[in-house]
């Protein structure tokens, strides 16, 4: 039975853990403080393997504190005006919005880019794999940065869902809300699974279970990454080939600044 020190699930109440807000569905969230670096991560791991017990999904906030007063501030909100999230069967499918996103790839300097990088990634792509196979999870994760980090405990059924509940406005800018997330997010799910481990003001990371095996699902990958936050070119890769190369590892990073 849930009580004051117990979460969902009757799972006890891990010492630091804090109710926090409550979703676009109403349910409580919790916020837990812990060391920030590799302890960081474990503590992400092991809450999220209690996910089927508790349904609370694990995202890291981080160490700055904008990040959870955005999202206390847009929940307090939204909550009362706008609640609920949009059902997965009745948003736009994931590679629908990508093609919408990409428009005419013709008029794409990036795109047209393509067959020369595949190419080069082809005659690579072992000694990549191999190289960021062996990266730990901790040496990619930007949000564990810090001495003390934050992770909220949502009632999700994944983590796809997390953005959504959570009204985060990381992507607006670029006209991108909980609707398209949820789809996108699923769908990486399904198809890579992809876990959602941390949002911040205008980032959101991934871990992956089954990163792309070739250079051409790499960059049938990357083009979807592209689509979803051009601003990577920015922010994080310079070409098109550069930002399929990542791919092969666990990590996937959206920036959205």
């Amino acid at each position: 039975m849930t009580g004051p020190a117990r979460l969902p699930g009757g799972v006890d109440l891990p010492p630091g853990v804090e109710p926090w807000c409550k979703t676009l569905r109403g349910d409580q969230c919790w916020l837990l403080e812990v060391a920030g670096g590799a302890t960081a991560l474990q503590t992400w791991e092991a809450l999220r393997q209690r996910h089927p017990r508790t349904g609370l999904w694990p995202v890291i906030v981080g160490s700055d504190p904008a990040a959870i007063d955005q999202l206390t501030w847009r929940l307090s909100v939204l909550a009362k005006d706008q609640p609920g999230i949009a059902l997965l069967d009745d948003v736009v499918p994931a590679p629908d919005l990508f093609v919408t996103w990409m428009g005419d790839p013709a008029k794409d300097d990036y795109l047209n880019d393509v067959p020369r990088h595949l190419a080069k990634l082809e005659v690579d792509q072992d000694r990549i794999r191999e190289r960021l196979s062996a990266r730990p999870d901790a040496a990619a994760v930007r949000a564990i940065a810090g001495q003390r980090v934050q992770i909220a405990l949502v009632p999700a059924t994944q983590g796809w869902e997390v953005p959504a509940l959570l009204a985060w406005s990381g992507a607006e800018r670029s006209d991108i809300g909980g609707a398209e997330h949820l789809s996108v997010l699923h769908f990486w799910h399904q198809s890579y699974g992809a876990d959602v481990v941390s949002i911040g003001t205008d980032t959101l990371e991934c871990l992956v279970s089954q990163p792309p095996r070739d250079a051409r699902g790499a960059f049938e990958l990357a083009v979807q990454h592209y689509a979803y936050c051009p601003a990577l070119m920015d922010n994080l890769a310079p070409a098109m080939g550069a930002l399929a190369a990542t791919l092969f590892g666990r990590h996937w990073i959206f920036d959205w600044s």
